[in-house]
């Protein structure tokens, strides 16, 4: 694998779809600010992509590259890449393996309950026949119990086996009845939804990316801090140091004013082919974590699977009583397995309860945190000075077709003679 198929294998699908949504010709201080990636890897990204997939190249007169990729670029380069058809399939069979295994939770726990409860009628149907009929369950010895499992005829077999295939069959059909959304929503309850920050570390640097674009490529260290974390303390906060990983992702240049304050600089986010209309949606004020819940499930979905929860450990209790008379190694350990997937039910979202609580305050406190930094820069002192000088270096450059003085599309010598003309 050379070099450029191996940055396509890693290629950050947020770029991919920055050039879809950007309309297939990019620079790339565009994907840029529409992603939040690192510079060099959007750069050396949409390289790896105009490569592969037949993309062109237009050079400006100030040595600026615009990208231009084919709207299908994403099916040449699965025909072109084994491997990459290979991780597409490997995608699609996960993602289907992943929803069967959620569904597979609320579909276990209808299945314990049914194979619970009919056991336990089973057994109270047999209990109530037997006195009836004068048999020996009067003796407290549980024989008429162990008959339930006597599936031979022979009161005195030990052979025993629970009654599954009478249970699971009708309700089968009687789940597929069943709304999917509830069989999602059982494992909703029971494990979340997954973390509702995933995407934070992209969020946070395209606002700040978009941020610096809107203000035409220059930024002061206070308008950057209501967007990151662990700003520093002492000298570390007072010479910015914050900034560093700001300044080498986007290829920033700091810059001293006279009074020894400091602006940046970044060249590479002044240049683009868009319009102003079509800049990216507003740049909050600050960087805010969205809050974790407990489910995504409606309060009637989540009430009802707590209700299956507790239902399904009440009643393996009760069968483990009716069941205390029986000295069989099966059923002892088909009843340990029950018990503690009953009790994990009901104790793995108890415990995740409290865990997303505190999760929440967590979020609550870094929240608070990143907005007292927009008060700071609407109350500072020295904001405002730190602004005039950086207005300075702020320009934006939209390329138009009069810039392109070369293009791979053609040709060299008959693009050299249409500039002579």
């Amino acid at each position: 694998m050379d070099i450029l198929e191996q940055r396509i294998m890693n290629a950050n699908p947020q770029l991919m779809t920055a050039v879809e949504q950007l309309g297939y010709r990019v620079t790339c201080g565009d994907v840029v600010t529409h992603t939040g990636i690192h510079l060099e890897a959007a750069r050396s990204g949409l390289l790896a992509l105009a490569n592969q997939t037949g993309g062109h190249l237009q050079v400006t007169d100030t040595g600026e590259v615009v990208y231009v990729l084919s709207p299908d670029f994403r099916q040449i380069l699965l025909r072109k890449n084994v491997r990459l058809r290979f991780k597409a399939w490997i995608d699609r069979v996960s993602s289907v393996g992943f929803y069967l295994v959620k569904i597979s939770f609320g579909i276990l726990l209808i299945t314990s309950i049914s194979v619970v409860y009919l056991t336990i009628l089973a057994i109270t149907l047999a209990a109530i026949f037997s006195n009836d009929g004068g048999g020996d369950c009067g003796d407290g010895g549980g024989s008429c119990v162990l008959g339930i499992f006597d599936w031979g005829g022979s009161s005195s077999s030990s052979h025993s086996t629970m009654p599954t295939t009478y249970s699971i069959a009708p309700l089968r059909a009687k789940t597929q009845r069943k709304p999917l959304n509830f069989l999602e929503a059982v494992f909703s309850v029971l494990f979340g939804d997954g973390n509702p920050n995933a995407d934070l570390e992209q969020r946070r640097w395209s606002y700040i990316a978009n941020l610096i674009h809107r203000q035409q490529g220059v930024a002061i260290g206070e308008q950057i801090a209501p967007y990151l974390d662990n700003l520093g303390e002492g000298t570390d906060r007072e010479y910015e140091n914050y900034m560093l990983p700001v300044l080498t992702k986007f290829n920033g240049i700091p810059q001293v004013s006279p009074t020894g304050q400091l602006v940046y600089h970044f060249p590479d986010l002044q240049t683009t082919i868009r319009d102003d209309s079509d800049k990216s949606a507003r740049v909050p004020q600050s960087l805010r974590e969205r809050k974790w819940k407990f489910s995504k499930a409606t309060s009637t979905q989540t009430n009802w699977s707590i209700a299956l929860f507790a239902g399904n450990l009440v009643g393996i209790i009760i069968l483990a009583i009716l069941l205390s008379g029986i000295n069989s190694g099966l059923i002892s350990a088909a009843l340990t397995v029950l018990a503690l997937y009953g009790s994990g039910l009901v104790v793995i979202p108890i415990c995740r309860y409290f865990w997303v609580k505190q999760q929440d305050r967590q979020v609550r406190k870094r929240n608070y945190l990143r907005h007292e930094q927009v008060n700071l820069l609407q109350q500072g002192a020295e904001v405002p000075a730190k602004l005039d000088y950086a207005r300075q270096f702020a320009k934006q450059h939209k390329i138009t077709d009069r810039d392109i003085i070369y293009t791979t599309e053609e040709d060299l010598l008959p693009q050299e003679f249409k500039r002579l003309e």
